[in-house]
C-alpha cells in the first residue's frame, strides 16, 4: 500500500483534490456584474410638467468591457421623444474602484448623466444588501441600482 492510501482514507484524498481543482476553476473565472436602475429625470426636464422615468442598466464582462445602456420615454408638452443609448467604455479594477475609459464623450447618457463627461471616471459598486447596489463616481453617490 502506498503511503497516502496508509494515512488517509480514499475519500479524504477525493475531497482534497475536489477542492483545489474548484479553487484553481474559479480563480481564472470572470467576474461579471450587472444591474439595473431607474432614473427620474424631473429635475433635468421640470419645464415639461409631467414625470419621465428612464431605465438605465449597467454591465461590467469580466473581460475589461462595459456598457450603460439608457432607454425611455420623455414626455413633454404633449410629445413623447424615445430616449435609446449605449455608452461603451473599458475599465481597469484598481482596487476597489473600476477606472472607467469612455469609448465616445457625446452621448445622451452625459446629457441625462453630466457625472460621465469627466475623463477620469472612478466607480465604487458598493453592496447594500442580497440585490442592491450603490455606484458611486468621483466619491459622490449616484445612484442605487438592483441585481437580478
Amino acid at each position: 500500500m502506498s503511503l497516502i492510501r496508509q494515512r488517509y482514507p480514499c475519500w479524504v484524498v477525493v475531497v482534497v483534490l475536489s477542492l483545489c481543482i474548484l479553487w484553481f476553476g474559479n480563480m481564472n473565472k470572470r467576474q461579471d456584474f450587472s444591474c439595473r436602475a431607474q432614473l427620474d429625470m424631473e429635475p433635468l426636464v421640470n419645464q415639461c410638467g409631467s414625470r419621465n422615468l428612464l431605465d438605465l442598466f449597467m454591465a461590467i464582462n469580466g473581460n475589461g468591457e462595459g456598457y450603460l445602456l439608457l432607454s425611455g420615454k420623455l414626455r413633454c408638452l404633449g410629445k413623447d421623444q424615445a430616449v435609446n443609448d449605449i455608452l461603451d467604455f473599458d475599465y481597469e479594477k484598481e482596487g476597489g474602484y473600476y477606472d472607467l475609459h469612455l469609448r465616445k464623450k457625446d452621448t445622451v447618457i452625459n446629457k441625462f448623466l453630466p457625472q460621465l463627461k469627466d475623463k477620469n471616471l472612478m466607480v465604487k459598486i458598493r453592496k447594500l444588501d442580497r440585490r442592491r447596489y450603490l455606484l458611486s463616481f468621483n466619491k459622490q453617490a449616484l445612484l442605487v441600482c438592483t441585481s437580478e
